[in-house]
């Protein structure tokens, strides 16, 4: 069953459309997994090799393209006009891109201003559709797309709301596996079956790519290491993760704490990270900008005499999230994006350090902006004490 209502897509196909029309584009061609799934409702989690990509005119019928391997899958949640479906008997680039400029030249003509994915569609994919169509003009449509996705839908947002309670239950079953001599793989894997249990039980529909980290001592230095055979001992700082992936919408859920209780050495990032994160999360508010809200919080950090050991951005915007996908760029909390917060965004909060020889300090949140404020969807205690 779709994870989308036929008003949901419609209202996505609509929307890009008329931004087409406004920037005089003829047809969209959509080569990103995100963005081929935001816009045409087809869950392609992984490509193994075989892309699928999209096609959506400013008036006309639209197409996704994909393996025959996907064919059930197109059908079943494709709001475009038609299904086109390639072999493995032939290159699938080859034969994806045959399909589609086939199609694409059914609708335009020899002039026509095509958009593409230009930040990230591969080089020899564009210089194939240019050899194909020699008298286009190739123009960006990727940030006509993500300005669609920043705001969030009420169906988009119930789908990360569930993820947070799911966030939740694999925090607690987090904490519960933990022990001394436990592994890191040994607490992923316990916290992870019980994110999978517990969607199979509160989604009717559920389609998971959930995963979760949990690093150990020297290892949230790293923060997106996979977990590893290292085993817990006291006195190891703790970072835990929490990824559900519920239709590709990804919340999130991250702590960091000390085994057996933190040093003074400890205690003192872990209190910046703690006073950061809490006027981040206040600052979360429309009509803030992100960029203003990052540099706040990365103030916070070097009262601390910490900002040295920042790497990467106060946080980022939280919805299609998947491994072979990108985020929304006008929603990350970082120094470059002056786009202002509006009513239904959803954003993590999770400023970090890293501090070489000692470890990683971070927690993260996701908020849902409010016509007032913003409202945390991940609630959990900051503050661990276990073992």
């Amino acid at each position: 069953m779709p994870a989308f209502t036929s008003q949901e897509m419609n209202r996505r196909i609509s929307g890009l459309r008329k931004k087409l029309a406004e920037n005089n584009i003829d047809v969209a061609f959509l080569s990103s997994a995100d963005n081929v799934f935001y816009m045409s409702g087809v869950p392609l989690l992984s490509e193994w090799g075989r892309p699928m990509w999209a096609i959506l005119p400013a008036a006309g019928k639209s197409a996704v393209c994909g393996a025959a391997i996907e064919r059930e899958n197109m059908e079943l949640h494709s709001s475009f006009d038609d299904v086109l479906v390639y072999n493995d008997d032939e290159n699938v680039v080859k034969a994806s891109l045959k399909l589609c400029s086939d199609f694409i030249s059914g609708s335009i003509s020899p002039k026509a201003r095509i958009g593409i994915e230009a930040e990230v569609i591969p080089l020899g994919i564009y210089r194939a559709l240019q050899e194909r169509f020699p008298g286009a003009e190739f123009v960006e449509v990727g940030d006509l797309v993500g300005e669609l996705r920043l705001v969030k839908s009420n169906e988009e947002l119930h789908l990360l709301e569930v993820g947070a309670t799911l966030a939740k239950i694999g925090a607690d079953a987090f904490l519960n596996a933990l022990h001394e001599g436990v592994t890191e793989l040994a607490v992923a894997a316990h916290a992870l079956a019980e994110v999978e249990k517990a969607m199979g039980a509160i989604s009717f529909n559920g389609l998971t790519s959930s995963y979760v980290y949990a690093q150990f001592g020297e290892n949230t230095m790293i923060p997106h290491l996979h977990p590893t055979s290292r085993r817990l001992r006291r006195g190891d700082i703790v970072s835990l993760n929490i990824f559900p992936v519920l239709w590709g919408y990804c919340a999130e859920l991250e702590r960091t704490f000390v085994y057996g209780g933190a040093t003074k050495e400890q205690q003192r990032p872990l209190d910046a990270v703690n006073e950061s994160f809490d006027l981040g999360k206040q600052l979360l508010m429309p009509g803030a900008v992100m960029s203003e809200v990052d540099a706040a919080c990365t103030e916070v950090l070097r009262k601390y005499d910490l900002a040295q050991y920042v790497r990467h951005g106060t946080g980022h915007a939280h919805g299609i999230m998947i491994g072979a996908a990108s985020r929304e760029d006008k929603g990350e909390l970082r120094p470059y994006n002056k786009t202002k917060l509006l009513p239904n965004m959803a954003n993590s909060v999770e400023p970090g350090v890293y501090i070489p020889g000692l470890g990683g300090f971070r927690h993260s949140d996701v908020l849902i902006v409010t016509e007032t404020g913003s409202r945390t969807i991940t609630d959990f205690p900051r503050d661990i004490l276990i073992g």
